[in-house]
C-alpha cells in the first residue's frame, strides 16, 4: 500500500476513535435503536434518494452526516464511499470502504467494493489481497472469483485469471464481464477460437442486433487472428455503427488499404 494511502487510512482511523467515544453505540438487537443511528439511516435514506436523482453534491453531503452521526453505522459508510468514488474523491472513498472493513471484516461485499476502488487505482497488492478475502469468505460468489480474475488479468497473468473467470461463470453463467474478460485472456493467450466461442457465448445474452461496440471489436480482433479478414471488417463495421471506438476505425482502415494493396494488378503495385 503506498505511504500516501496508508496515511490516509491512519487519519481515518484516528477520526473513527474519536467519533466513537461518547456518540453512536452498538445496536442491541433486541433494545430500541439507537437515536444517533436512527439519524444516521433517515440521512443515508435521504443520500441514497438524492444520489438516484443523479444529485451527488447534496448525497455526499447528507451521508456524510450520516457517517458523522453514527460512526459505527457499516452502510453510512459504505453509500458514503460509493457517492465519493462517483465524484472523483478516491483516496477518501477507500478510506471509508478501509473503515467499514473494520467494523465488519467478514463482509464479502465490501471486500469487493473496496478491491475494485484498489484494482481502478493500479494498488494491485491491496486489491489482490481483499479479492482473496472475498473468494475466501464468500467462495459462491462470482463476482469475488471475477474480482480475482480482473487482478490476475491487470499484473499479465492470463492462465491464473482464466481459471478464476471460469470459476466465476461455473455460478453464474451469464456474467457478461467474466464472459468478455475470459474471452480477453484466450486471446492473450494467442487462442483466438476460444475466443470466439466466448464472445458468442456473451453474445446471446444481449437481445438482436444489441451486442456493444467493445464485445464487437473483440470479435474482429479474434478473426483477424484467425485469418478471417472479411468476416472482422463486418465486425468493426457493426462496432462503428454502433457507437464504434477508436481501435475498430483503426482496425477497419488497416483492413481495407492491405485489401486494396492486394487488389491492385501487379503492374500498378510495381509503379
Amino acid at each position: 500500500m503506498s505511504s500516501s494511502l496508508t496515511a490516509a487510512l491512519s487519519v481515518g482511523a484516528a477520526i473513527l476513535v474519536a467519533a466513537c467515544g461518547p456518540g453512536c453505540r452498538l445496536v442491541n438487537r433486541r433494545g430500541p435503536v439507537p437515536p444517533e443511528l436512527a439519524e444516521a439511516r433517515k440521512l443515508c435514506n435521504e443520500g441514497l434518494s438524492a444520489a438516484d436523482r443523479s444529485d451527488l453534491v447534496r448525497a455526499e453531503s447528507l451521508l456524510e452526516r450520516a457517517v458523522k452521526s453514527c460512526p459505527l453505522d457499516v452502510d453510512a459508510r459504505r453509500h458514503y464511499a460509493e457517492v465519493l468514488w462517483k465524484r472523483g474523491e478516491r483516496m477518501e472513498a477507500v478510506t471509508q470502504i478501509a473503515e467499514a472493513l473494520k467494523l465488519s471484516p467478514g463482509d464479502a461485499q465490501l471486500c469487493i467494493e473496496g478491491g475494485g476502488m484498489y484494482l481502478d487505482m493500479g494498488l494491485f497488492d491491496d486489491a489482490e489481497r481483499l479479492s482473496r478475502e472475498a473468494v475466501r469468505v464468500a467462495p459462491g460468489s462470482a463476482q469475488a472469483w471475477y474480482l480475482r480474475g480482473q487482478v490476475s488479468l491487470a499484473r499479465g497473468q492470463a492462465e491464473p485469471a482464466l481459471a478464476d473467470f471460469h470459476r466465476a461463470l461455473a455460478i453464474e453463467p451469464d456474467h457478461r464481464e467474466a464472459l468478455f474478460d475470459a474471452a480477453e485472456a484466450y486471446r492473450r493467450l494467442d487462442r483466438p477460437q476460444r475466443a470466439l466461442a466466448t464472445l458468442a457465448a456473451l453474445g446471446e445474452t444481449y437481445g438482436p442486433d444489441q451486442t456493444p461496440a467493445n464485445v464487437l471489436v473483440m470479435e474482429g480482433l479474434a478473426q483477424e487472428a484467425l485469418g478471417r479478414q472479411a468476416d472482422a471488417v463486418e465486425s468493426y463495421r457493426m462496432a462503428l455503427a454502433r457507437g464504434g471506438s477508436a481501435e475498430a476505425a483503426a482496425r477497419l482502415a488497416a483492413l481495407e488499404r492491405s485489401s486494396a494493396v492486394a487488389t491492385r494488378p501487379a503492374d500498378a503495385v510495381r509503379q
